[in-house]
């Protein structure tokens, strides 16, 4: 008995021994837990804000386009339109105003509106999310991006022949103006290079502008703005609730046409009748040729 004892205490003098170093190691591995998982979370990375698809150090040359659609309540698609408009006018460098167009929501109609401007590569990010933003007074939920796309058309083929073609007009014109400094060139000589330069100068002039316009479409980009109502009802019964809640101007809009109908129709109802009564003649007659009357004979 006193030997199992006495290993007894041992053994429990052992754990105890060995206790501190297993806390020790426990919260090593706690530590290194948190750090791991504080590692992972910084290394995660976070969404990132629209910005701009254009690249300077690209040797494609790229003209890109941003189409965005927009849901918002139908009395808030005006304010939008004309913050949108007024940002390209009044409040962004270097932009141009392309498109600017508003439908009201009378009758049965949704009120909608477009706005496309054509802007630098570097305000194109701060418009984007201008034009996606709540304005004063509205809450986060009340702007909501239905859609978002971006396109790319590749111009550097185009430009390429542009400048190819331009260097061989100004080479040609270079060699008729020599021609024309001659000393020795007679009248009618010097009339034919006269309307040759002339040709050839007009070339020049639309090349160029070609270029100029293929230039301006690679260093800016446009961006256009769909402003559309969207729902805010939800469930099986909120295309019956949106219904319901335009019923007057959808009564209105169905008396309206069935008016349309009638009017239009007042100038066809004589036609109508003098066709009907000219039908019933013709049967009539056709009947009682098909059924003779009979001639009774007395005894």
């Amino acid at each position: 008995m006193s030997r199992g004892r006495a290993g007894g205490r041992r053994a429990r003098g052992r754990w105890h021994a060995l206790l501190p170093a297993v806390v020790l190691l426990a919260g090593c591995s706690d530590n290194r837990r948190e750090a791991a998982g504080d590692l992972r979370t910084a290394a995660a990375p976070a969404p990132a804000p629209f910005v701009s698809a254009a690249r300077e150090t690209s040797t494609a040359k790229l003209a890109y386009r941003h189409d965005l659609t927009v849901g918002l309540a139908p009395d808030r698609v005006a304010p939008h339109f004309a913050a949108a408009r007024d940002r390209c006018l009044n409040e962004t460098a270097g932009c141009t105003l392309l498109t600017a167009s508003i439908r009201d929501g009378s009758g049965t109609r949704q009120p909608q509106a477009q706005v496309q401007v054509r802007l630098p590569h570097a305000a194109v990010a701060p418009y984007v999310a201008f034009v996606t933003a709540p304005l004063p007074g509205e809450a986060a939920g009340d702007v909501t991006l239905i859609e978002q796309a971006t396109r790319a058309e590749d111009l550097t083929a185009a430009i390429s022949d542009t400048g190819r073609r331009l260097t061989q007009l100004n080479d040609y014109r270079s060699r008729l103006t020599a021609l024309a400094e001659k000393p020795d060139n007679r009248a009618e000589d010097l009339i034919k290079i006269a309307g040759e330069l002339a040709q050839v100068q007009s070339q020049i002039e639309e090349a160029e502008g070609t270029r100029r316009g293929l230039d301006e479409r690679v260093d800016t980009e446009i961006v256009t703005l769909n402003v559309r109502t969207s729902r805010a009802r939800a469930g099986a019964f909120a295309p019956v609730q949106e219904v319901w809640s335009r019923s007057g101007p959808i009564l209105g809009e169905s008396a309206a046409s069935a008016l349309r109908f009638t009017v239009a129709s007042l100038p066809w109802l004589p036609i109508v009748l003098f066709a009907a009564l000219l039908l019933r003649l013709v049967w009539r007659i056709r009947r009682k040729r098909a059924h003779p009357a009979r001639v009774r004979l007395e005894p």
